[in-house]
């Protein structure tokens, strides 16, 4: 089948833009019906792809053995993984906490921890460990910006349920001592609303404490279709803060703490209606490109998250062939390369793998609401061909040539140059055993690459290189 004709505005651009329309990549009209000889010419031009793909199917079934690097280590795979990464913001409302005062609640202290055993000794919590601790000192409605959200960046959804992920809790600290903690603190010991691990040390004492399991968080994440699309989620969560004595021995060493609840009165405890949003870090750029924008207004919600995780990273190949007039069409998923089907983490790094690993072909890039393309013909500098054989030759029979750069020969010294580093050895040749005692080592040493020694024919000084070795 000779495949669908490429309209003639598409031909006009290249590299990295926006079609006229959703048309020239992704909906194309058929071509009327060709002669015979022309679906033959057609047939033979496309067969020209198949050369240059069996060489890269060579290098790729050599590469799975003996890689010449690690996909993971690729810039632009690590730069889309870390745009999958989830930001998450917690704060406090005031209408949803308005029948607890405020100086009972702040200074609020939220940390990022997981906890380093699930053993725990009875009336203690386990044992966490912390990276990131952040200080709220007001409602999210009131006081300064930089104390009123927690920010911190968890795994994508997929990592959330490994073992490493899953640990991970979202606790909250509240302990108010004479009013003065919070204030201390807040302006000595914070950048911004990240607090110092060695003020969290001043904690030591009753307080109330609870957790949000990211785990959990992850679930509910799952059911937002929206946020792979770059929109912002909303979520509430309700956290029973209870009485506790903080024991912060293993600030210093490990940053870890624990609570002992033997310590304190069981009564008192209260909850917190935390609000909570979540964005994927990559959701700027998503903003950016017009593929994302696509309206979804005409799909059916029950259909709508099949519909989203369907047009996520597929892209769509047009192979041009028969003087760029006629064109075949693929489809692949996960922004994978279409001729070694590595995934490529983005569309932009599918443009560097295919711009630097299958450079027999030229690419051209393709945005719109509707789809992301690549339109993909032969390089017209068909010099690779030459070095292809006729079928049924053998390679290794055939002659070939091989041209090398002439390569400067090193100038060696001048012989007034060497002779001047050979210290003279005098010797008294009257007696034949007296010369034959001498050991060949006291006659010769070696000064650069060359052994110099005494010429039968002299009686004292050294042997010049131009004359011969001893």
């Amino acid at each position: 089948m000779p495949g669908l004709p490429l309209p003639p505005a598409a031909q006009d651009a290249g590299g990295f833009g926006y079609p006229r329309s959703t048309d020239q990549t992704c909906r194309q009209q058929l071509r009327p019906r060709l002669s015979p000889d022309e679906q033959l010419a057609a047939e033979e031009s496309f067969a020209l792809y198949c050369k240059p793909v069996e060489l890269y199917n060579i290098i790729q079934r050599r590469a799975v053995k003996n890689p010449a690097f690690l996909q993971r280590c690729l810039h632009y795979k690590i730069h889309a993984r870390r745009k999958k990464r989830i930001q998450i913001t917690v704060s406090l409302s005031r209408g949803t906490n308005a029948e607890w005062p405020e100086h009972n609640i702040f200074p609020l202290y939220v940390l990022l921890a997981t906890p380093t055993s699930n053993i725990s000794l009875e009336g203690h919590s386990p044992i966490y460990r912390f990276n990131q601790a952040c200080l709220l000192t007001s409602f999210s409605e009131f006081g300064n910006k930089d104390h009123t959200k927690a920010t911190f960046i968890i795994p994508n959804l997929k990592n959330l349920t490994t073992s490493r992920a899953c640990g991970l809790n979202i606790i909250l600290i509240s302990r108010v001592s004479e009013g003065q903690v919070g204030e201390n603190i807040g302006e000595n010991n914070t950048s911004g609303n990240h607090v110092e691990g060695s003020a969290l040390q001043k904690l030591e004492g009753n307080c109330n404490w609870g957790k949000i399991p990211i785990d959990l968080l992850g679930s509910s994440l799952e059911n937002c279709v929206t946020l792979s699309l770059g929109h912002t989620v909303e979520l509430a969560s309700t956290v029973s803060m209870s009485p506790s004595f903080l024991e912060p021995k293993f600030l210093e060493r490990d940053s870890c703490l624990t609570f002992c609840s033997h310590k304190v009165d069981a009564t008192g405890s209260y909850q917190l209606q935390v609000g909570i949003s979540a964005q994927e870090v990559g959701a700027r750029d998503m903003s950016e490109s017009p593929y994302y924008s696509y309206s979804y207004s005409d799909v059916p919600p029950p259909m709508l998250p099949h519909v989203i995780r369907l047009r996520a990273g597929n892209v769509v190949f047009n192979y041009k062939y028969y003087n760029n007039t006629m064109q075949k069409t693929e489809v692949t998923e996960d922004f994978a390369c279409p001729f070694c089907l590595v995934p490529c983490g983005s569309y932009k790094g599918l443009g560097c793998h295919l711009n630097s690993t299958h450079d027999l072909f030229h690419f051209e890039f393709w945005i719109s609401e509707e789809c992301q393309a690549v339109n993909v013909s032969l390089k017209t500098d068909a010099a690779w061909r030459t070095e292809l054989v006729a079928e049924g030759v053998d390679p290794r029979h055939q002659t070939f040539s091989y041209c090398s750069k002439f390569k400067k020969r090193r100038r060696l010294a001048t012989t007034a140059q060497k002779t001047s580093y050979v210290h003279p050895h005098i010797i008294d040749l009257d007696s034949p055993e007296d010369a034959q005692a001498v050991s060949e080592d006291d006659f010769g040493q070696k000064e650069d690459g060359l052994i110099y020694g005494l010429h039968p024919s002299c009686k004292t000084g050294p042997l010049s290189p131009d004359v011969g070795y001893g």
